[in-house]
């Protein structure tokens, strides 16, 4: 009588501990959705103001293009006089350029 009681109590609390530790499994699985929903919402807002430029220089003036639609956004005769354009014309925005065009005008060593 006392081993079927033992073994009843043993599947009662294997069966508790299972059930709790599914349970953490799936809160913890949700959370994780949750953060990675999240850091893609965030990245696709941080891509909004993300604007892609071509930077290109002729006869020392540098001229700046959108890399999409190939609109020409602003130039300038110097790296400052560009960036303070473009900041003016295009507030909150952030803008991306690839690191060898970045290299050929100058703009990096």
């Amino acid at each position: 009588m006392e081993l079927i009681l033992l073994v009843v109590y043993t599947f009662i609390v294997w069966l508790g501990g299972s059930i709790a530790g599914w349970n953490a499994r799936e809160k913890h699985a949700k959370k994780q959705v949750e953060k990675h929903f999240k850091n893609i919402q965030e990245f696709e807002e941080q891509e909004e103001e993300l604007l892609h430029i071509i930077i290109e220089k002729h006869n020392d003036m540098l001229f700046v293009y959108d890399k999409d639609t190939k609109q020409f956004m602003a130039q300038g005769s110097t790296k400052e006089a560009v960036e303070k354009i473009l900041v003016e014309r295009f507030p909150g925005k952030r803008f991306a350029c690839h690191e060898s065009t970045l290299k050929e005008v100058g703009f990096i060593s």
